[in-house]
């Protein structure tokens, strides 16, 4: 059996269990069968699946779009029953029929639904979807997902997100970022805002970038690749990919980036702002290696390594200056 008709099958097995200890009467052969079926954790997390649909349906039967769905589901179920009726001695009690519904009403809001999720300033959050597939949101992100049987669509709207996609050839993984696609199947990547564009890094498998708008409009990148539709000049570039997604750990790496970079990303993580006022260093390039939100050590770092002083102004932001010419302070 492939990895997709097993999941399908476990899929049919936890509806169906979900149905049958939702009935009025439930028996204790079958609360014995059930609790041996849900002993494998691929049982279990089937049907976690099936409760957690339940309880959305439950959230949301006031919703106009989702009475349409659940109208449609009790007719097939009406009709399964009549269908039951005329082939078979042993009907289907009418609760299981209704817990069967309730179960594909989940799906359906599962799928037709799209599904929103943020993050604040400084904060990072991991983030699994339905099909398995993990996202990891970095500062002040937002993505909104639509799952449905031929396509699974991520439209990343703001900020960076990494991509630990589960595979499904069925089903290609797309993140909209502006006027950039990237198609994926199964494969870990990376997706920045740019503009318009994106900043795609790959560092498993293989992805295709689509620029909606783009004269050169589509690439395929290969593990270490990195490419940014945003650019004058959009071209395939081999990168750091430990670099890169190093904010996954909570780590910035700079790696012969200037201080004008370094100070730009630094910010994204923090309340308290690097202002650069010092022209002299703001183009040299710089190495290290800081904690997301570690503000201080990185001015104090600065400080440390070039003729520069760090005043702190009342609103609490810290300004980075040229430091003064020694002879004109013995002036």
């Amino acid at each position: 059996m492939t990895a997709d008709k097993d999941l399908d099958a476990r899929r049919r097995e936890a509806a169906s269990w979900f149905a049958t200890l939702n009935q009025k009467r439930v028996t204790a052969a079958d609360v014995t069968a059930f609790s041996q079926w849900r002993r494998d954790p691929k049982n279990a997390e089937a049907y976690a699946r099936i409760e957690t649909m339940w309880e959305t349906a439950g959230s949301l039967k006031g919703d106009a779009d989702i009475a349409v769905l659940t109208k449609g589901a009790r007719a097939r179920a009406d009709a399964s029953r009549k269908t039951q009726s005329r082939f078979s001695k042993a009907l289907v009690p009418t609760g299981a029929i209704a817990a069967i519904a309730a179960a594909a009403i989940g799906v359906m809001i599962w799928s037709a639904r799209p599904l929103s999720y943020e993050t604040g300033l400084g904060e990072q959050r991991v983030v699994v979807l339905a099909d398995g597939s993990k996202v990891t949101l970095d500062t002040e992100s937002r993505i909104t997902v639509k799952l449905t049987r031929g396509r699974r669509a991520v439209e990343l709207a703001s900020g960076q997100a990494f991509f630990d996609v589960e595979g499904d050839p069925t089903r290609p993984f797309v993140v909209r970022a502006g006027v950039t696609d990237v198609t994926a199947v199964g494969t870990r990547f990376d997706v920045r805002r740019a503009g318009d564009g994106a900043q795609v890094t790959l560092v498993e498998g293989r992805v295709d970038v689509l620029d909606r708008e783009g004269s050169s409009p589509r690439w395929s990148l290969t593990p270490g690749q990195q490419i940014v539709t945003a650019s004058p000049r959009p071209a395939v570039r081999s990168v750091d990919v430990a670099s890169e997604t190093s904010w996954t750990a909570g780590r910035l790496v700079f790696a012969g980036d200037t201080v004008e970079t370094a100070v730009a990303e630094v910010n994204r993580y923090s309340r308290t702002k690097v202002i650069l006022q010092a022209p002299a260093i703001s183009r040299i390039a710089v190495s290290g290696v800081f904690n997301t939100g570690d503000v201080e050590g990185f001015v104090s770092a600065l400080v440390e390594l070039y003729p520069v002083v760090a005043e702190r102004t009342p609103t609490g932001q810290i300004v980075i200056r040229d430091a003064p010419a020694k002879n004109a302070a013995e002036r």
